[in-house]
């Protein structure tokens, strides 16, 4: 069977819920029914998707569709599963980065084909939903035929698969934390400094965003190390010095964080 002619479910209407439904619309994909835990917003995103309907309950989505993603919370994936009657041979997937498909297998022993199917991509919003996930690694999981329908997603949204061990989930997910999360922690650390030297953290923000996205750039044409720059790179030890000087007087919250980088 074409994948685009599976009837393709959403069980959770949140940010990547919607962008994914959105994305696989946008390419072709025959995106039916969504149903959430806030009413509203399975109504919301399926007024953006011709001939998609919005559901009360969670079972009406795996009563009428072929391949249903699972975009709840991480915590409520494994309630969905158990909780609900699945059709043999029914794709049931969910979008988790830290979890593996272990967390389907109630929908398995009742002859679902579990999988997972998760962008290595941040939804910040719901505006741009869709729109972001060209270019972006899908961590995949599964059988056959089941992955191979997952791995033609990838590519049909213009990313590409990669397979993730269940045990290395953590690991992975992990890595998109310190790639996303954890740079906000640390730009937001650095826009506090500004309010030591009298300006406002959204002064500060707009000093620093041109240096974050050109770093971001020289990431992508030079890859690591060439993209480090600083006075730890250059062996400039003085400035450290003046560094830790500042930081122990001025601003001693930041100190720990500046001696763990």
């Amino acid at each position: 069977m074409d994948s685009k002619s599976l009837r393709v479910g959403f069980i959770g209407a949140g940010r990547s819920g919607t962008a994914l439904a959105l994305a696989l619309h946008h390419k072709g994909y025959a995106v039916r029914a969504v149903a959430s835990r806030t009413p509203a917003s399975a109504r919301a995103l399926a007024e953006r998707i011709e001939g998609c309907t919005p559901h009360a309950r969670a079972q009406q989505v795996a009563d009428g569709c072929d391949l249903v993603f699972i975009t709840t919370p991480d915590d409520a994936i494994e309630a969905v599963a158990r909780e609900l009657r699945w059709r043999r041979d029914t794709g049931v997937v969910h979008c988790s980065g830290a979890k593996s498909s272990a967390v389907l297998e109630a929908a398995r022993e009742q002859g679902a084909v579990v999988g997972s199917f998760h962008p290595m991509q941040t939804f910040p919003g719901v505006e741009r939903a869709g729109a972001e996930l060209s270019g972006v690694a899908f961590a995949i999981e599964g059988l056959p035929p089941l992955v191979d329908t997952l791995k033609e997603m990838a590519h049909v949204l213009g990313g590409w698969p990669v397979e993730i061990r269940p045990q290395d989930r953590a690991l992975y997910h992990l890595s998109g934390f310190l790639a996303c999360g954890a740079v906000i922690t640390l730009l937001a650390q650095a826009a506090e400094l500004w309010k030591v030297m009298g300006y406002s953290r959204e002064q500060g923000l707009e000093v620093l965003l041109p240096i974050l996205q050109t770093t971001v750039r020289n990431l992508g044409e030079q890859g690591l190390p060439a993209s480090l720059t600083g006075p730890i790179s250059r062996g400039d030890v003085g400035t450290v010095q003046s560094h830790l000087d500042a930081l122990e007087s001025q601003a001693p919250s930041v100190l720990s964080l500046y001696l763990h980088i």
